[in-house]
């Protein structure tokens, strides 16, 4: 049973806010029974007494989107096909906004898409960062296209006023990017168990600043990591060679030369390439690479055993064919008809798709329509993320934004959901990974440790009854023993994802306690492994796959993810580039320890607060930001990260 009231009504639709069935003192009533068990928190006391406000605006939003869609001729088929192709622009020109606004300024830092903004007139404080905007935009259109399912719509109604039209899905692009924005600073705050402060005239969303921290942090470094293994993969390195290989066995080395339309048909012409991997797979190869090292060539039974990579390479090629579409250019984006409309989502026949794949690529039809499948939208909920491509009659559509910025580490964790690939499956190839690579790889001078190699630490008590723990990790020194527990959990792509996968890891901890006390209390069965009692301090530490947990403390207990885990071993330092104009790069490097004695002193105050982390938490700061609908009280504001661009003297 759950110990908070949280817990439980989190899962309880009467108390969510953004739906239809909210109805918390119904709620309350029919739940009276367990919730009085439970006890009380500040963000349940929250909800309880804030959550209203936020339902009065999605009725309000609601209500907007409704007088606008009152007005609209379209069927809802086209609706789809114009929102699709709202976000196709949308995203034509953020990008080139962004690389615009990232190219007038003589330095590039990592951080510096964090600080780039863009207009947005909806939002009272009239911008938004670019950051994660094309995200907001892809959150949007996927509510929007839900919200299609509670219309009616007339199919016979003829369209006469086509600028009309354009500016209704305009409009509620606009409506629906404020509300994706409250939604989601509403879920963050709720689902991570911050609280909602409130007055006369405000409602604040207030979270636990050095969390709001560690998420961008996780980002950061999430982008840094991938990013160092595709710099690895494109300069030849060794370590990929095998994966170049699969590029070279499973592909005919043709790209599209150009795309002609004729009667509204794409006609494709195709070249020959070199057998150097396209940008692209390199592109979405890298976070498996740097995330999946232990899953990423396992053959998939359920997909004709088609491995990660093998869908990896499919989506690359997909992606290849989307990017060369004919579309408008950015100085070309002002839309006033609905022809003009539709030139943002060209359709390509399903036929020629198909066939586009066995030009370039070496995988049979069945395995091909498995991978199409995967990203086919197919009933009325939809998800951009995790379905990109749309049907319609013998013609495919595509949403650009959902496969040019894929999420690859998101969708790999459904596919593999799909194939029935277990995660506790995962989880063992996990802990084995870890392993290997602390006796196999060569770490750096001052690392000195044994790794006790069972993993079942049992014995008979005097009544002979067996006694055992499973224990993931063991590693001695000197003078410490490190008792690791090892999770694998699935992407958090949003705040539920969060939650339900820092649950499994609020386990964890309680598991490693219990392991740790197992070996405190039965020490002498083990002394041939851990030497005498007294020794050596035990040490306890949470490591999982995704760095978004990492930095966090539970009790005492330190959570990381097993990049920095393991970079702490290998390479015991923090190595940071700035790349400046006719300068080139300069390195910076700070390590975590100058000795075997520091090696095995500083691992526990280093989890408890990693250098690399304090180096980028030290650079943010946090600022209040408003989310209000025009003309609405109270006001909205919630929080988020800025980063301080770095000076000479910061590295």
């Amino acid at each position: 049973m759950a110990e908070k009231v949280i817990d439980k009504i989190l899962w309880i639709g009467g108390f969510y806010p953004f739906s239809l069935k909210y109805d918390p003192k119904k709620a309350i009533e029919k739940h009276k029974a367990e919730l009085e068990t439970l006890k009380f928190d500040a963000t349940s006391m929250s909800i309880i007494k804030n959550s209203n406000f936020f339902n009065f605006y999605f009725k309000e939003i609601c209500q907007s989107l409704n007088n606008v869609l009152d007005k609209s001729t379209l069927n809802k088929s086209t609706f789809i096909e114009l929102l699709i192709a709202n976000l196709n622009r949308t995203e034509l020109i953020i990008l080139e906004d962004t690389k615009r606004s990232l190219t007038s300024g003589g330095t590039f830092d990592s951080n510096m898409l964090a600080n780039v903004y863009i207009r947005k007139p909806e939002f009272l404080n009239d911008k938004e960062s670019a950051w994660a905007l094309i995200d907001s935009a892809i959150d949007t259109t996927t509510l929007n296209l839900n919200y299609l399912n509670s219309v009616k719509f007339n199919e016979e109604l003829e369209t006469t006023d086509e600028l009309s039209q354009v500016d209704i899905i305009v409009h509620i692009e606009k409506i629906g990017s404020l509300f994706t924005a409250i939604k989601q600073a509403y879920d963050k705050t709720i689902w991570r168990g911050d609280i909602i402060e409130s007055d006369d005239s405000t409602i604040k969303l207030k979270s636990n600043q050095r969390h709001l921290m560690l998420d961008n942090v996780a980002l950061t470094r999430l982008t840094r990591n991938i990013g160092a293994t595709q710099f690895e993969f494109q300069s030849d390195s060794a370590e990929y060679k095998s994966i170049k290989k699969i590029y070279h066995t499973t592909r005919h080395f043709q790209i599209i030369k150009s795309i002609e339309e004729n009667n509204g048909e794409m006609i494709l012409k195709y070249q020959s390439k070199s057998k150097k991997p396209t940008d692209t797979f390199i592109l979405f190869t890298a976070p498996i690479l740097t995330y999946y090292p232990f899953f990423h060539s396992e053959k998939i039974l359920a997909f004709e055993n088609l491995t990660i990579l093998d869908l990896v390479n499919l989506f690359s090629s997909l992606c290849d064919l989307v990017m060369v579409l004919p579309m408008p250019k950015y100085e070309d984006t002002e839309v006033k008809d609905l022809t003009k409309f539709k030139r943002f989502n060209p359709k390509i026949r399903k036929s020629i798709l198909k066939d586009y794949f066995k030009k370039t690529t070496k995988y049979s039809e069945k395995q091909i329509s498995i991978f199409l499948d995967l990203l086919l939208q197919k009933e009325d909920k939809h998800n951009l993320w995790l379905h990109s491509i749309y049907e319609e009659n013998d013609h495919y559509f595509f949403s650009h934004s959902s496969i040019k910025r894929a999420n690859m580490l998101f969708l790999v964790d459904k596919w593999l959901e799909v194939g029935k690939c277990d995660l506790s499956e995962r989880g063992y190839k996990f802990e084995d990974y870890i392993k290997d690579f602390l006796q196999e790889e060569k770490l750096n001078e001052f690392a000195k440790f044994n790794i006790v190699e069972q993993s079942n630490f049992s014995f008979l008590d005097k009544d002979n009854v067996r006694k055992e723990e499973e224990i993931d990790l063991v590693l001695t020194t000197e003078t410490t023993i490190i008792i690791a527990e090892i999770k694998c959990t699935t992407y958090p792509l949003d705040p539920g994802d969060f939650y339900s996968s820092f649950q499994t890891i609020k386990k964890a901890k309680n598991q490693v306690i219990r392991k740790a006390k197992f070996i405190e209390d039965n020490w002498d069965k083990f002394e041939h492994l851990l030497g005498k009692k007294g020794e050596r301090k035990i040490l306890k530490i949470i490591v999982v796959n995704f760095p978004h947990y990492a930095g966090r403390i539970i009790d005492e207990i330190p959570v990381t993810d097993f990049y920095l885990f393991l970079s702490y071993f290998k390479s015991g330092k923090l190595t940071n580039l700035k790349i400046e104009k006719n300068k080139g790069t300069t390195v910076y490097e700070l390590p975590y320890y100058n000795s075997v004695q520091s090696f095995e002193g500083n691992f526990e105050s280093f989890f408890k607060n990693p250098i690399p982390m304090q180096d980028l938490i030290s650079r943010q700061t946090i600022e209040e930001f408003e989310l209000t609908l025009n003309g609405a009280e109270p006001k909205i504001i919630a929080e988020r990260v800025v980063y301080k661009e770095k000076t000479p003297n910061d590295y």
